[in-house]
């Protein structure tokens, strides 16, 4: 009895350090139960990449990220571990850039080079950083103020040269129809202005639930590879074998093969039990009425 405590307290402290392990790599963004391969790659910035971000081949989900650190203890360069499932082929000039689309997420996709040898587990990739797209739209809508600036500038300057050549009502329709451009144009950079600031509110709100939505897709991610590493296959076979005996045996019956097929098809049986229960019904109905012929006993040894 002692050893059977002995033992079942073993197996606990067993099963618990198996869990702490276990959710100790989860959490790091590592399955103990996926086979990843773990490539590296160094970036000077990671523009807010977290542990559990998807990788991607062409949009394809291939991995996550496993592990950001930094390279050094000066702190200028980080290193970036992803881990890919082992059944997708890396060449060794493939890039790791870090990317990330309309709401904010990061990720990382993997452009994939045309070099013949193929990348081991631990091997340092390319690294590059794609353009933020909130700050291309900025780069593309910043220049367009200062162009309307240029071009009321220009206008300025071309009614100041105006004003020696035309009259003065010339000049008085000519300065109205250019003060209502100029009206035009501060009500749509204000216009404009509006949305940006409404663009960059929903996009500030966005990038607060980032954190959340990775952790979603990251947790779909591995719901779909341990779905994906179950030998599911086999099981729905199994279970297709069973159901063709099943309805084999059922076919054999019905067509009167095998024991169970004569005893469902054949009344033969039916009537002999039948007979026999009459039979039997009749003599212990002759027995109870006429125990006499039956048995025989004397209290002086006569029959």
């Amino acid at each position: 009895m002692k050893f059977k405590k002995e033992a079942k307290v073993a197996v606990t402290v067993t099963l618990i350090l198996f869990m702490f392990l276990w959710g100790y790599n989860y959490l790091k963004g590592r399955d103990l139960f996926s086979a990843f391969n773990y490539y590296y790659a160094v970036f000077e910035k990671v523009d807010n990449l977290q542990k559990s971000n998807a990788v991607t081949i062409n949009g394809f989900t291939v991995g996550i990220v496993s592990d950001i650190r930094f390279e050094s203890e000066k702190l200028d360069r980080l290193i970036v571990e992803i881990g890919v499932n082992k059944s997708y082929n890396i060449p060794d000039n493939s890039v790791m850039m870090i990317t990330s689309d309309l709401l904010g997420s990061k990720s990382i996709a993997l452009h994939l080079g045309d070099s013949r040898t193929m990348a081991e587990g631990g091997a340092v990739l390319y690294s590059d950083v794609s353009p933020d797209i909130f700050e291309a739209i900025t780069g593309n809508i910043l220049p367009l103020f200062d162009n309307a600036d240029k071009l009321i500038s220009s206008i300025d300057s071309l009614m100041q040269a105006l004003n020696h050549t035309f009259d003065e009502d010339m000049q008085k329709n000519v300065q109205s129809v250019v003060a209502n451009l100029e009206q035009l144009v501060a009500s749509e950079r204000r216009k404009i202005a509006a949305i940006m600031s409404n663009f960059e509110s929903v996009s500030a709100n966005l990038k607060d639930s980032n954190e959340d939505i990775s952790s979603l897709i990251a947790n779909l991610n591995g719901f779909s590879e341990t779905l994906a590493d179950t030998d599911l296959k086999n099981t729905v076979d199994n279970a297709n074998r069973s159901l063709m005996q099943l309805n084999n045996l059922l076919s054999g019956v019905n067509e009167g093969q095998g024991t169970l097929g004569k005893f469902a098809k054949d009344d033969s049986l039916y009537m002999n039990l039948q007979q026999a229960s009459n039979s039997l019904d009749e003599l212990l109905t002759d027995l109870r009425e006429n125990p006499k012929r039956y048995v025989h006993f004397s209290l002086f040894g006569r029959r």
